[in-house]
């Protein structure tokens, strides 16, 4: 509860004040004089002056000459500010989303980061076009460079599509649960997992338990699926971002499931 009782003062502070929080967006861009603030802002001269006082009483920003910056802890606590409002707004955008499935798989560590998903695209099949997200899915996959992708189950075409790449010479990482692996090689082809894994484009490795997310990162986007709550894969929904940021959370998660990921060695 002490944690609690000093993390709320500070928030409320800070983000009870939309002055105050505009005064250290301002000031993150560089040290800013009061006028130059009040300059190019709709707000007033005293009531700038007033709350960087505040500001200047509580350790967030520093009068150098004439002019005032952010401290160090000024720095941390707009870094937090804003990483807080980009995970709401990932969040809020598409609530249903993350409301609705399960993301169980995702660690906490993946969860504390999901501002990194901020401006994502959400893509919904509708009545007028029920395989969306699956023609939307093999269009990414087509330029695909680098792939890390996992499949927690076995849908005809993605095996065709891993076929396509890896005789391109595309390098491939592939994940999927050891129930669905064996039918996986097979519709792959095995004279193809053979020849791309002796070739050095083609990984495969597997896991005991049960995936609960599809996940596909490439050089130039990512893309997340989830399971429902009633435990069926949901076709319906994927989110998918073509950012640096996402791409990186989403390698940083395909990290993760890697790490004790078995190695599938072709005999």
């Amino acid at each position: 509860m002490y944690y609690l009782s000093k993390v709320n003062k500070e928030l409320k502070f800070l983000s009870n004040s939309e002055i105050r929080l505009k005064i250290l967006v301002d000031l993150g861009e560089g040290p800013k004089k009061v006028r130059d603030i009040a300059r190019y802002s709709l707000l007033s001269y005293s009531s700038i002056s007033s709350n960087m006082h505040r500001l200047s009483h509580e350790g967030f920003v520093e009068k150098i000459h004439n002019s005032f910056q952010l401290t160090n802890l000024g720095v941390i606590y707009i870094s937090i500010l804003m990483d807080f409002y980009d995970i709401i707004s990932a969040v809020n955008d598409y609530s249903d989303f993350w409301l609705e499935h399960d993301i169980n798989s995702l660690s906490v560590n993946d969860l504390n980061k999901l501002s990194s998903l901020e401006g994502s695209e959400l893509i919904r099949c509708n009545s007028t076009d029920i395989y969306k997200t699956h023609k939307e899915f093999k269009r990414i996959f087509k330029d695909s460079k680098n792939l890390k992708v996992i499949f927690p189950y076995l849908h005809p075409e993605y095996p065709k599509l891993i076929r396509r790449l890896i005789l391109k010479g595309i390098n491939v990482e592939l994940i999927v649960p050891k129930n669905i692996l064996e039918n996986f090689v097979k519709d792959i082809g095995k004279d193809v997992v053979k020849k791309g894994i002796e070739e050095g484009n083609f990984s495969m490795k597997y896991l005991d338990e049960h995936i609960k997310i599809a996940l596909s990162v490439s050089h130039n986007f990512v893309s997340i699926g989830l399971f429902k709550i009633d435990g069926t894969y949901d076709q319906n929904r994927l989110l998918l971002s073509d950012k640096e940021k996402a791409i990186n959370w989403g390698l940083a998660v395909f990290k993760s499931f890697d790490d004790y990921a078995v190695l599938f060695d072709f005999v």
